[in-house]
């Protein structure tokens, strides 16, 4: 029996084909049970957004209302005083940082100042040229968010000599050292300026040494104003107790280091090729485009298949041929 008739069953079907056949509808079958599982529900889904809807009432949101700042005193009226041409007073904050407002003879003729939280600081009006006798009148008011928390007003009659007072020698000095709030270690390389309260002279800073001490040049015998700073700590700053007098050592000044937030990377999510799968089923238009491109491919493989086993068979035949096309033995 010739080839051809082997591969050929009842009624003349050729078998190799059949099968071929019945494997790719088998195949195609399986592969879009996904996308008409996807189709069903998308259909089911639009069924559902047809459905009128009941609309939710709208919820009313009441506002937080934000918290009034308390009163609190932070004017040290005791340390109130004419110097010269303005008058200054001594500001204690134990609160959040406030703002601080203060003027001479009319509210136009203003200042305004920043106290940090926990900070002291002596604020002066600005400075105007009064005559002796002269009746003045000043204020000093504290805000917190722009809430008036405290304030003091008075008016004096200004007492001036006929002559300047001549300047004191600068004779003061003050030496400490800077540390760390939190570790106790002393911070090298600090800068810290010094500012006199009655002779509103600022110096020339100085910076710590590597055991974080330090010493002013000669100053004044004043109460001063001392400004802290180093790189990666919060700014500093604090007043005397008190006029110096003399060479004077205060206590350790702690300063606050500036912390710094860490990122933590987002793990890479890993993929599930069932999770994958499963999502064909939900998404028609993404389902149909894969098994198109998936029975591309097939009908791509089948075409190579079917051109090699046709070349493959007339290969077969010629060769067939030529073997018969040979001499034949001569007739005895």
């Amino acid at each position: 029996m010739s080839e051809k008739k082997r591969s050929m069953g009842v009624g003349g079907i050729n078998v190799h084909k059949f099968y071929k056949t019945a494997t790719i509808l088998l195949l195609l079958i399986v592969i879009s049970l996904p996308c008409m599982g996807s189709a069903s529900a998308a259909g089911h889904d639009n069924s559902t957004d047809n459905q009128s809807i009941t609309p939710t009432p709208g919820i009313s949101v009441t506002p937080t209302p934000v918290p009034t700042p308390a009163p609190r005193k932070v004017f040290n009226t005791a340390t109130a005083g004419w110097s010269v041409d303005h008058e200054s007073i001594t500001v204690s904050n134990t609160g959040k940082p406030i703002t601080i407002i203060a003027w001479i003879e009319e509210r136009s003729q203003s200042v305004t100042i920043s106290v940090g939280a926990n900070e002291s600081l002596t604020v002066s009006t600005p400075s105007i040229e009064a005559q002796n006798g002269q009746v003045v009148t000043f204020g000093f008011e504290a805000y917190e968010n722009g809430t008036l928390i405290d304030s003091y007003t008075k008016t004096i009659a200004v007492i001036t000599s006929p002559t300047p007072s001549a300047l004191p020698p600068e004779s003061a000095s003050i030496a400490g050292v800077v540390v760390d709030e939190s570790t106790g270690k002393a911070v090298s390389g600090a800068t810290i300026t010094f500012r006199s309260v009655s002779y509103e002279k600022t110096y020339p800073p100085v910076k710590t040494g590597s055991d974080g001490s330090f010493t002013s040049p000669k100053m004044y015998p004043d109460v001063y104003t001392m400004t802290i700073s180093a790189s990666g700590y919060q700014p500093a700053s604090l007043t005397t107790n008190g006029k110096i007098t003399g060479d004077a050592t205060v206590a350790a000044i702690g300063i606050k280091s500036i912390s710094v937030a860490t990122t933590t990377p987002t793990p890479t999510p890993t993929v599930n090729p069932i999770d994958s799968w499963v999502s064909l089923m939900y998404n028609p238009a993404l389902c149909v485009g894969t098994v198109s491109s998936l029975i591309a491919v097939i009908a791509g493989s089948i075409g190579i298949y079917e051109w090699m086993e046709r070349k493959r068979r007339e290969r077969e035949g010629l060769s067939g041929q030529k073997k018969d096309d040979g001499p034949k033995p001569p007739k005895i």
